[in-house]
């Protein structure tokens, strides 16, 4: 209650009257939206974010490049926290010396018509919360939250921070439920995000949590592939996917047999198989069980504290290792003729004989892997003494049994004793040993997560040994790191009183073949009465792509087509049994074809064509042809990021060309 306290006084020193906008909680995935805390209008974006700034936020006595701002005041459900969102509304033209986006243009938005106003939404970080904003502010990538939305509803997430960024009060995934609620309720039509974070500095996240659960750390949200670089397809991103995620734990054990870090991948991933309730198979159940135990701390706290008691490579015991130990040196495998000696056996070695191998049996019937009792139930089945049962599973480790050795664990997290079954490891001839161990780093397995994610991340996944699909599967998902979500309009609640129409521009001959070139850009969204009449809809969309665009600044609405039937058709003029979402298509003339604002991605015609199969710009450095003047990636011409710009460059094709004469 003090923090909130504090931090509300702090914040609205200077808002007094500004509503206070209960936000979100603080589960890990997003809440279902509330009732908006405000009366939204029932339209699009463009209008809807008016109405937030009217009743939701307050007006700042300030400006930044001549734009106004805005504050709202947030409550975080969660921990009682108050902070701001600002809001500045940027106009474009008048304001900022770079009017198109680069954001458009890098996801495949360059066919966009320039919007006239593009809004920033931001939370800045802790201690700049009750700080004016200012033009650096735009171009910081060190705030909470950042997002631009044009007024059309197509927008991007700049940034994402929260703990990770030394935030006191708000989480990552708090932030992301607190942006995916403020686009649902003002009705945005596509949101990108350039998909760059990190896990603990250098693991990329696409890359982890692809492998993890088939989608990157914003698919929890919603977010899907939308453009890769460097030619890659989506089918090519889902296929890389497949590819990683299916590799199977024991095959990675066997491929790292004879390489110099091959012990300790074998010692981690023994320790989380043996840790997991459930059979880890693949990469992807190893991940998804180690980021579970990441993420919960009482977990991890017991598998340390277990792990801690483990007896170090160097201990010299000679002693049978008590029960609950959880490791020992997989090369040192008894018989089962050692356990009989033991004074206690009141069974002749063929007995115990006989009962390992039906326990052998079982454990290859049930997935290698059985906890205790469920095991014992199984054996009983087949023998009738149990208490020679119980003294076999008691006394059974590291047993070996036609290439075979039976393990049993304690599992630190349920507490229950495993009995699994495991190959052996043979080391073959001293040319095929292992290499030296001078540079794998100094790890003990199992007593941070995060260091064995972190290992299992950069020797496994980016090292795997001699596998070039494994390769191209991950340079795949690293060239994806442009992904977007959707939303459909939602329209009017009251359907009865109001239309959602689709706009659709329809440009003449001319026009098509001379001027607009690139593909239409997407249809606009537009609320209107039932029974408007048609002279009141063509006013109305006249209005909204005016206000909307630059290039139709002066566009006058000659004739409609609502769905298939022309405006003349319609009697009396008034719109009847028009059905929600239909197309309404629009002619008319006035376009201001000279002005520069035109296309999001610039005037400019050029032309991608690199041999990676990308045919348009990707936001990966590229390079342009002296003689064809096409553009190609830098990378794909052996040209190092670090490397400066060729004063002359010809790109291949020319080059052969060249040569034939």
């Amino acid at each position: 209650m003090a923090i909130t306290t504090t931090i509300f006084e702090a914040c609205s020193k200077k808002r007094k009257g500004s509503p206070l906008i209960s936000t979100f909680n603080n589960s890990s995935s997003p809440p279902r939206p509330p009732p908006p805390p405000m009366p939204l209008h029932s339209g699009p974006f463009r209008d809807n974010i008016r109405e937030f700034l009217k009743h939701c936020a307050e007006i700042e006595d300030y400006t930044v490049c001549h734009n106004p701002v805005w504050c709202a005041l947030l409550l975080s459900d969660s921990t009682g926290v108050v902070f701001p969102l600002y809001v500045l509304e940027e106009n474009i033209h008048s304001s900022h010396p770079r009017p198109l986006c680069d954001r458009c243009r890098c996801i495949g938005w360059s066919h966009h018509f320039v919007s006239k106003r593009r809004y920033h939404l931001i939370i800045p970080k802790d201690d700049q919360w009750n700080k004016p904003l200012n033009k650096e502010s735009l171009d910081k990538n060190n705030h909470l939250l950042h997002g631009l939305i044009h007024c059309n509803g197509y927008g991007h997430l700049l940034c994402i921070n929260g703990i990770e960024a030394n935030s006191k009060f708000l989480h990552g995934k708090e932030l992301m439920n607190l942006w995916d609620h403020l686009c649902s309720i003002l009705q945005t039509r596509e949101i990108s995000v350039e998909d760059l974070s990190k896990k603990a500095g250098s693991m990329d996240l696409r890359l982890l949590h692809g492998v993890a659960y088939g989608r990157t750390w914003f698919g929890k949200w919603g977010y899907n592939f939308s453009r890769g670089s460097f030619g890659v397809t989506q089918q090519k991103y889902e296929r890389a996917i497949q590819i990683l995620s299916s590799l199977d734990v024991s095959k990675i054990i066997h491929d790292f047999i004879n390489k110099r870090q091959g012990e300790l991948v074998k010692r981690i991933i023994n320790i989380y198989r043996d840790a997991s309730e459930i059979r880890l198979v693949t990469i992807s159940d190893l991940f998804q069980f180690m980021l579970a135990l990441n993420s919960t701390p009482l977990i991890r706290r017991k598998i340390a504290l277990t792990l801690a008691a483990i007896p170090s490579k160097s201990s010299t015991h000679t002693a049978r290792q008590p029960e609950t130990c959880l490791f020992k040196d997989p090369n040192h495998h008894s018989s089962f003729s050692f356990i009989a000696k033991f004074d206690e056996s009141r069974w002749p070695a063929r007995r115990l004989d006989d009962v390992v191998r039906v326990v052998l049996t079982t454990l290859e019937a049930n997935g290698s892997k059985m906890d205790r009792q469920t095991l014992r139930d199984a054996v009983r089945q087949h023998i009738g003494d149990t208490g020679l049962i119980d003294f076999v599973i008691k006394n059974i480790d590291k047993v070996v049994v036609e290439n075979q050795f039976i393990h049993r664990v304690v599992n630190p997290v349920t507490r229950k004793l495993v009995i699994s079954l495991q190959d052996v490891v043979h080391e073959g001839n001293s040319e095929k040993k292992m290499e030296s161990q001078a540079d794998i780093p100094a790890l003990e397995p199992g007593l941070d997560v995060n260091k064995d994610l972190h290992f299992l991340y950069n020797y496994v996944l980016l090292g795997y040994p001699d596998s070039h699909s494994v390769t191209l599967a991950i340079r795949a998902i690293l060239d994806s790191k442009h992904f977007a979500k959707q939303w459909q309009f939602k329209g009017n609640n009251d359907q009865d009183s109001f239309l959602g129409l689709v706009l659709r521009f329809r440009p003449s001959y001319n026009e098509l073949v001379k001027e607009l070139t690139r593909p239409l850009p997407p249809g606009e969204l537009l609320v209107v009465p039932q029974y408007a009449t048609v002279d009141e809809l063509k006013l109305m969309v006249q209005c909204l792509l005016r206000d909307t665009y630059y290039v139709m600044d002066k566009f006058v609405v000659k004739d409609i087509q609502i769905g298939k039937i022309e405006e003349k058709e319609y009697q009396d003029g008034v719109m009847c049994e028009v059905e929600q979402g239909v197309q309404v298509w629009v002619r008319g003339c006035g376009l201001d074809l000279d002005t520069k604002l035109r296309y999001q991605g610039g005037a400019d015609d050029w032309t991608v064509d690199c041999g990676c199969g990308a045919k348009d710009d990707d936001g990966e450095r590229m390079v342009a042809c002296d003689l064809c003047h096409v553009w190609q990636h830098t990378r794909c011409n052996s040209i190092k990021d670090n490397e400066a710009a060729l004063r002359m460059f010809v790109c291949c094709r020319c080059m052969s060309g060249r040569k034939k004469y």
